[in-house]
Formats: structure tokens, sequence, C-alpha cells
């Protein structure tokens, strides 16, 4: 039978791997403590949860078309499909948490209110309840491949194991000689292992990361999605999965690769919006000038798309045209043409 002592679990994770990551996370933390009196912020925000809500989604195989997510999301269409459903239904949810986080608890009923509003246009009468079924965990490999790799609890044992890990991290969440971002990542380690939902596991499970990591100050996902990053390293969040649950119903796993892979990607994600705002608050510099500074500071051929998501102060005319001079004036290159163009630098 399994048995929670995630005080015990966080201080075994006190580790100089662990360690260093931690500190790298809150010095990169520190350097967006201005971002509130930032302009535009409104936008950066939307960007952010517009991607969190497709990438979530993505990590389970549930996908629009780009035309189809602009009509659900900037032309306000009603929902028709499964995936559309499940996209705003999600939107609902991370909306809820943006405004909410501050004064809701953490407790089953939070967190089964999360996994009803997932389904609640599609199928209400699905969402909001523990299992009724024996489920199992898969991976989904990003060539689309599947690998079976745990099976969790059965749904007898879920409510009590839930109420068990819920009621000790809000226990632990007080403590100050516990550090806050290995309690989160154990605990979405365990709730992953416990499964307790029929469907929609994953999904909830990068709820609950947004959601607790604003509430203990960390707002990353605020201004950057945390689950675009997890998206880009979908092999490595299985494996790091299939590592930390061995020995997990007999008390002998250790989430150490787990919580390595999540902090890992925090600090990408706190990485990534420093230069952000480096990049958008260059001094005495022009639209081209940015432009191009972002597609210089790119490892890889970068889409108009993403160049707009850092430069999230300019508008998308300006950095057209900025693209277009650019290239005339072969600053940059265009390496693919057409609806998904790419560009590099020379």
């Amino acid at each position: 039978m399994k048995i929670f002592n995630l005080n015990q679990d966080v201080l075994a994770l006190n580790k100089p791997v662990i360690n260093t990551l931690l500190e790298s996370i809150e010095f990169y933390r520190g350097k967006t403590y201005a971002l509130p009196a930032m302009k535009k912020l409104n936008r950066l925000h939307s960007l952010s949860k517009r991607r969190s809500t497709t990438s979530s989604n993505a990590i389970e195989a549930i996908q629009v078309t780009p035309l189809r997510e602009k009509q659900l999301f900037e032309m306000g269409e009603t929902p028709s499909s499964f995936e559309d459903y499940m996209l705003t239904g999600y939107n609902k949810a991370l909306e809820g948490i943006f405004s909410n986080y501050s004064y809701q608890v953490l407790d089953a009923s939070f967190i089964c209110d999360l996994h009803r509003q997932l389904y609640e246009g599609w199928n209400p009468g699905f969402g909001g309840r523990y299992k009724q079924n024996q489920n199992y965990i898969q991976a989904i490999h990003e060539d689309g491949s599947k690998e079976m790799i745990f099976t969790p609890p059965s749904p007898r044992d879920t409510p009590m194991l839930m109420d068990n890990l819920i009621y000790q991290f809000n226990l632990y969440a007080g403590d100050s000689t516990i550090n806050r971002l290995v309690l989160i990542a154990v605990f979405i380690q365990n709730f992953l292992c416990i499964h307790p939902f029929d469907d929609g596991n994953g999904r909830v499970s990068r709820l609950l990361t947004t959601f607790l990591l604003l509430k203990y100050g960390y707002d990353l996902d605020r201004y950057y999605s945390l689950s675009y990053l997890i998206l880009n390293s979908l092999d490595d969040y299985y494996e790091a999965l299939h590592t930390s649950d061995r020995g997990w119903k007999e008390n002998e796993s250790d989430a150490t690769a787990f919580v390595l892979f999540l902090l890992k990607m925090i600090l990408s994600g706190y990485v990534k919006l420093d230069f952000v705002l480096e990049a958008n608050h260059l001094p005495n510099t022009t639209a081209e000038e940015k432009t191009l500074y972002v597609i210089n500071q790119s490892s890889r051929p970068i889409s108009k798309a993403d160049i707009e998501e850092v430069l999230y102060t300019l508008g998308r005319d300006s950095i057209e045209k900025s693209l277009k001079k650019l290239v005339k004036e072969k600053k940059i290159q265009l390496v693919q043409k057409g609806r998904f163009s790419l560009y590099y630098r020379l």
C-alpha cells in the first residue's frame, strides 16, 4: 500500500544538482520582478495563456488547425467538435486559475472542479469525479508511438490516496524549511502516479502546476508557457515519469528524475522570459533592429509567429515590414517561403 511522506521525500532531494537548479531559478526569477510595471503585459499574458492551452492539449494529441484556433479564440466561434470543447474547457479552467489563485485553497473539490471544466461543454456527466475504472499510463512519443509505462492505483483506493496527498502538501507548504518548488514537483509526480481521473490527468496536472507555482510566488506561466516547453521535450518528460514511478506502489521510488525535469523546464522558461524582456526593451532601437536581434539570437530558423511572441510590444504589421526590409537588405535569409515562412541569420 502506498504511504506518503512528502517531508521525507523533499529532504531526500537535497542534492547538489537540484540545489544548483533552484539557485538559478531564483536568480532569473529575480530579474522578472519589474514585470508588473511594464507596458503591454496583457498581450504577453494572452499569448502565454493561448500557447498553454494549445500545448497542454497537444501533449495528449488533442489539436486543431491554426485557422480553427483563431476562430475559437479570436473570433469567438462556438465549439462543435471534441477538440474544440477540450481547448475551450482548458482555457476556461486556466482563466479561473489566473483570477482566483491567491485565495483558492488546494483541496479535492478544487481539483475535481478543474477536471469538470475540461469536459462540461462536451460531456458534463464525465468530468469532476474520480475514476470509475482501472486506468493505465501510456507514453505518446514525439513520433506518435505509444508505450505502456505504469498501472495506477485502483478506483477504490484513489479517494483516500488523493486526500492524503493533498493533506500532506498543505501541511508542508507552510513549513519554511521545505523548498516549495521541490514540494510542488513531488506533489505533481505523485498526482500523476495516482492518475485519479478516467481521462484528462495530464492536463489537470499541468493546470495544478500553474496554480501551485502562482500561489507560491512563481508567475512564469503568466508570461511564458511551461506546457509549451514540456511539449517540446516530450520524450524527456515521459522518461522522467517512467524513471520516477518505478517502485512507487512499494514506497521505493525516487522522484529525482521528474523533479529535475520539471525544475529544468521552469528554469528554461525563466531564461526565455528574460530574453523576451531584453529583446523588447533594447534601448534606442527600431522595430527592424529588434527583429534582427531576435533572429540573430536564434539557433534555428524562426517563424514570423515565433518572432511575434517574443516581440510582444510590436504589432504584426511592424514585424512584417521589418522582415521584408531585412531580407531585401540581405541582413537575414528567408530559408522557407509560403504560409510557414522561416527566417535565419546570415
